[in-house]
């Protein structure tokens, strides 16, 4: 029963102050005080048990309001109903009940809504006050009461409904004063004077309880619920303030015309500035634009970008958020990007850079291979129908000579100023790319027409810069080009040819047009065409085929008679040959020099020599053993720079029983330049072991005098180019002559080749030459064709009779 009595207790005080529960206990409670004293037990003082809203604390004060009147009713109602009823007045009773009825209407109502309990708490007041009025005017001062009670409900509606009530109950209530100060006397009750000797004393208890304890028990939970609401909302205020202030989002607070009415200290940091009353007022347009001068009227859409006006200089903002506050506020918080914009740019400007550096040559700024490439395989993907383009190469052939003269530091500044001089007088629209270390590719328009395009390229060729400065000399420079005309290229081989290959087939002649054995015919414009096509064609399959030559031994000599003036033998030249299974009589011309790109030359001088070696040994051990006739070899430039070369030399005369004047050394002029002083030092060591030394093709290179006096050489061959159209060429017979004279004079021997008719045979011997060699005499053959002119030891015929009589100095 104690536990029930508490729980009820409990139960009440949680209805009157309004906090969450259950309301009043129902009947199956208080049938089952176990169920229900579990479900209402809460602890006290528990945070969140107060009524926190202004509705709550409404709500609290009506009830505190009925549980008084409750307890007036209760108290002085029921006793003047029970003493009424005894002095036979009914009305009384009535009255009573209907207070008590309304009352109670309003205690169930405040269960579920304050404005109803309270609607219905002031019909009881205004019930109460009307009773007073109508059963006690036989005593006007009593009656008059009933008035006085009235007026409290304007209070009590604006305390608990609202002040529009209030106003009109305040209008009603002037009506009833107007009534009360006039004498106005109210009807009474029919036979229901009320002349009870407590009368007195129960209106006055009953507005002295109301006034005194109705109304300010209401009124002081009103007072301290506010209080305690002001407090919550102070501390809410200072808690959001703190949050508004210490938040790491820049925000800003602004009023309805977009006017800045508060702002945190993160926006005033950004902004640069101490006091937030320096931005109030400040419309929003002043304060942010649109970055980089767009355009842009101010529009609170998250992700924008705004320029903000800040003392340190403008700061770059996004727009994180815009919320409402209320009806007329709105909160705009802001992130700054001006640092992540500037690392965003800083990492463009990387990726540009690395960019640049994958693709451009560090050294001129140009568009690097693997660049051209991509430019080429574009073009290559439109096909025929794409614009007509040449794609021209070019080189600086002696850029190399110049690095060794002038130091790479001054031939890089002038490659540089090489490149701006190009691109200045080039047409608009050319690609230009550096494509290996003095090779620049470009990709210009060019004419429809292959002649014209050609006739085009070589007038752009003629007007690029050839001379240029390196460390403060000029010098000129040696400018070789080769050239691919995409279209035709294309149309040749249909989706066979990328950018990579077209790359290679224009580096194809720009080779070939720098190579010795076609720089003649291209004079340094290379052309890739059907025809360079398969030159080159044949050279990779002479290439190919080469190292089966040597191993298979599919090479052999054939040696061609060298005569003395009188008709006498005087020697045989050994001359490779070719004859591949898979390609043919192969002709020297053609596979000498892939030996030399390649690299397998050393080994064709090998077998040469050692072949040479073995024929003269076999012809000393035959019949013509003691004639003393030599065989002379060819020597590459490859050849004079091995070090081996003196050991493969000796080491094959040493097996073969042959001695060092039998054998013959020839070497051309162009082999000397490559490495002079490396040349010099062998030939020397040569000449002093016995060797024969000859310059062959005298007259076509570049030896100037004085080398021509420092070598230790004992033959000249005079080139078969000087010998063509004569005699009767005066100037070319002007230069044979100076020839044979130098030679002379250098106590040289003179050896012409290319002897082909009577009448340069006679020229030759009246001028006295040493040595005679052509198609005259014979072509080259093989060694047993020769055996019948071995054992003779001269040439038969006319010839040798006509010309007996001429000796040589």
């Amino acid at each position: 029963m104690t536990d029930l009595l508490t729980s009820l207790l409990q139960r009440l005080r949680v209805w009157v102050l309004a906090e969450p529960g259950d309301g009043w206990p129902s009947g199956g409670a208080l049938r089952a005080p176990w169920r229900a004293s579990r479900s209402w037990d809460r602890p006290r003082g528990r945070p969140g048990s107060e009524a926190t809203s202004t509705a709550d604390i409404q709500l609290s004060a009506l009830r505190v309001m009925l549980l008084a009147s409750v307890v007036l009713a209760g108290v002085v109602g029921l006793h003047s109903a029970v003493m009424a009823l005894l002095r036979g007045k009914p009305w009384a009773v009535v009255i009573v009940v209907v207070v008590l009825s309304l009352l109670g209407a309003a205690i169930r109502q405040a269960r579920r809504n304050s404005q109803g309990g309270a609607i219905l708490l002031l019909c009881a007041v205004y019930a109460a006050a009307l009773a007073i009025t109508i059963s006690t005017g036989q005593q006007p001062e009593l009656s008059r009461l009933g008035y006085v009670l009235s007026y409290t409900t304007p209070l009590v509606a604006g305390l608990l409904i609202n002040w529009r009530l209030a106003l009109a109950l305040m209008a009603l209530n002037s009506l009833l004063f107007v009534l009360a100060v006039t004498g106005y006397q109210a009807p009474q009750l029919p036979q229901q004077d009320v002349r009870l000797p407590q009368s007195l004393f129960y209106v006055h208890a009953a507005l002295f309880m109301f006034f005194n304890l109705c109304l300010p028990l209401a009124v002081f939970r009103l007072v301290d619920g506010m209080g305690k609401i002001q407090h919550r909302l102070r501390s809410s205020r200072e808690l959001s303030e703190q949050v508004f202030q210490a938040g790491s989002a820049p925000t800003l607070v602004c009023g309805p015309a977009n006017e800045v009415l508060r702002a945190n200290k993160p926006f005033l940091l950004l902004c640069g500035l101490d006091d937030e009353q320096a931005l109030h007022g400040l419309p929003l347009a002043e304060l942010l634009s649109a970055p980089d001068g767009e355009p842009r009227a101010w529009r609170p859409e998250a992700g924008l970008r705004w320029c903000l006006r800040a003392s340190a200089g403008p700061r770059e903002v996004e727009l994180r958020s815009a919320h409402s506050i209320g009806r007329r506020l709105r909160a705009y918080g802001f992130d700054d990007v001006t640092e992540l914009r500037r690392m965003q740019a800083h990492l463009a400007e990387s990726v540009l850079r690395e960019a640049r550096a994958t693709w451009h040559d560090p050294l001129t700024g140009l568009p690097n291979r693997g660049r051209c490439i991509q430019q080429l395989d574009a073009l290559c993907a439109q096909g025929v129908a794409g614009p007509a383009v040449a794609l021209l190469t070019l080189r600086i052939s002696n850029l190399r000579q110049l690095n060794a003269r002038y130091g790479v530091s001054a031939c890089d500044e002038l490659l540089q100023a090489f490149v701006r001089d190009l691109l200045a007088g080039l047409p608009a629209g050319t690609e230009v790319a550096r494509v290996r270390g003095s090779v620049i590719a470009l990709q210009i328009r060019a004419c429809e027409d292959g002649d014209e395009m050609l006739v085009q390229m070589r007038r752009l060729c003629a007007s690029l810069p050839t001379q240029a400065m390196a460390a403060a000399q000029p010098v000129v420079l040696d400018l070789v080009f080769g050239l691919v005309a995409v279209r035709e290229l294309l149309t040749r081989q249909p989706g066979q040819i990328d950018g990579a290959e077209l790359l290679r087939c224009c580096e194809l002649a720009l080779d070939m047009g720098q190579d010795p054995r076609w720089r003649q015919e291209f004079n340094g414009f290379g052309v890739f065409d059907a025809t360079t096509a398969r030159a080159v064609e044949r050279g990779m399959a002479i290439e190919a085929e080469l190292p089966q030559a040597l191993s298979q031994g599919q090479l052999h000599l054939l040696y061609q008679p060298k005569l003395r003036p009188d008709g006498s033998l005087l020697g045989f030249e050994a001359l490779v040959r070719w004859t591949s299974p898979a390609l043919g009589a192969v002709s020297p011309v053609e596979f000498i020099p892939v030996a030399e790109a390649c690299g397998l030359v050393g080994g064709i001088t090998d077998w040469v020599v050692e072949a040479a070696c073995a024929q003269l040994g076999r012809w000393r051990a035959g019949a013509s053993a003691a004639a003393p006739y030599h065989v002379a070899v060819n020597l590459s430039a490859h050849d004079l720079e091995r070090g081996d070369l003196f050991d493969m030399l000796t080491g094959a005369l040493a097996r073969h029983g042959v001695t060092a004047s039998q054998l013959e050394l020839e070497v051309t002029e162009s082999a000397l330049t490559r490495q002079p002083a490396r040349a010099l030092q062998q030939l020397q060591r040569l000449h002093e072991a016995g060797f024969t030394i000859a310059i062959d093709d005298f007259g076509t290179g570049y030896s100037s005098l004085a080398k021509l006096v420092d070598l230790p050489i004992d033959v000249l061959k005079i080139d078969r180019s000087f010998l063509r159209q004569l005699p009767g060429d005066l100037r070319r017979e002007r230069v044979v002559r100076s020839v044979v004279s130098l030679a002379h004079s250098l106590n040289l021997r003179v050896v012409a080749e290319g002897v082909e008719s009577d009448r340069q045979l006679a020229f030759l011997q009246a001028l006295g030459v040493h040595g005679l060699q052509g198609y005259l005499f014979g072509r080259p053959e093989l060694p047993g064709h020769w055996q019948e002119l071995m054992c003779q030891g001269r040439m038969p015929g006319p010839a040798a009779t006509e010309t007996a009589l001429v000796t040589p100095p």
